[in-house]
């Protein structure tokens, strides 16, 4: 019998491995898309605790980002593992005081967003900034599946702040930058 692998990155986030998977994606073109300068994107999000453990948590996800007007609708569903120290998988699940969102949702928008970024790319309709939801400064870290890299060379990594900027860049190249709240 063979076994399947699945491919499920992971992130080092602030001592905490974090495992997202993505079980349902779909977008939804409602109208068309004329002007950028009247178009603002609406989150709402959904987490709920599925299993705990001593050192580890499972999450159940679900973002549905919308425009005003309406254009397009990205739904988004899937679970979230975080695995770690008790005391720092609590700090992720914490809630920001500027925000109000829970830190461990900066780090699921930001795994989803290029899913989002390609879904519009086919529809063409607008999406969501990267930065939408604000990420804290945190280093967050890909950890790769596959065997380590050779000494000498270093993983991926990258803040938010530079995967946002990055994004940013190829939005205002690709004149879909939107403007916030």
């Amino acid at each position: 019998m063979k076994k399947e692998l699945a491919v499920n990155p992971q992130y080092s986030v602030s001592g905490v491995i974090v495992s997202i998977n993505i079980n349902s994606l779909h977008a939804e073109r409602a109208g068309e898309y004329v002007s950028k300068a009247d178009l603002f994107f609406d989150v709402n999000a959904k987490l709920e605790e599925q299993k705990r453990g001593t050192n580890e948590v499972l999450l159940g996800f679900e973002l549905i980002i919308s425009t005003k007007p309406n254009v397009v609708k990205y739904s988004i569903a899937g679970n979230v593992s975080l695995v770690g120290k008790p005391d720092d998988i609590k700090r992720k699940l914490e809630v920001n005081p500027k925000t109000k969102i829970p830190q461990i949702l900066f780090t699921i928008y930001q795994h989803v967003f290029n899913s989002i970024y390609m879904l519009s790319a086919n529809l063409n309709t607008p999406y969501p900034p990267p930065d939408l939801l604000h990420p804290m400064a945190e280093k967050i870290q890909i950890i790769s599946s596959s065997p380590q890299a050779p000494e000498g060379v270093e993983s991926q990594s990258a803040t938010p702040e530079a995967a946002a900027a990055q994004a940013s860049a190829q939005a205002q190249s690709t004149g879909n930058q939107v403007p916030s709240k």
